[in-house]
């Protein structure tokens, strides 16, 4: 992995205030602590690796045209900020550590979650599929549901198994 130089976050800066794709820019970088907000960012591929810390509010994530995965799989991802990003592609965020991660008003819909941990995470307004495919063997904070069903006519009682 290569480090984060003061050059590259200025690259960065300048691309996403120009609203380019900096999947390339990123490619092999430690992005811990990174601040990529408001970033495009259509490719993404980390695998055992470690990316806490790293903004990513308000970013478009995914490719659009589905001809890549943005992936995230096996990753540390402790408190990464997500907070009204898109993900507008396939997107894979599987086995990962994900705890303390802000997804507020965030469009995580198209991402497959399967054994990730979300506790301690928020998720006000997000959208979010919620399924056995989706999310199997994941964990997401309990009082996201006593949230969820506020006003309905029901109620959900989450255990931690």
């Amino acid at each position: 992995m290569r480090p984060l130089t003061h050059d590259l976050e200025e690259k960065i800066k300048i691309a996403i205030k120009n609203r380019i794709d900096i999947s390339d820019l990123i490619e092999d970088v430690d992005l811990r602590n990174a601040n990529l907000s408001r970033a495009i960012i259509k490719k993404l591929k980390r695998i055992d690796t470690d990316i806490s810390n790293c903004n990513f509010s308000y970013s478009q994530l995914g490719d659009p045209e589905n001809k890549t995965i943005f992936t995230i799989i096996r990753c540390k991802m402790l408190n990464c900020n997500f907070e009204g990003a898109s993900f507008v592609g396939k997107a894979w965020v599987r086995s990962c550590d994900a705890k303390g991660c802000n997804f507020r008003n965030a469009d995580i819909s198209k991402a497959s979650y399967e054994h990730s941990d979300f506790r301690n995470s928020t998720f006000c307004n997000a959208v979010i599929r919620i399924g056995t495919s989706e999310g199997m063997g994941c964990r997401f904070p309990k009082e996201m549901f006593d949230e969820l069903c506020k006003g309905w006519l029901m109620k959900i009682k989450a255990e931690d198994l």
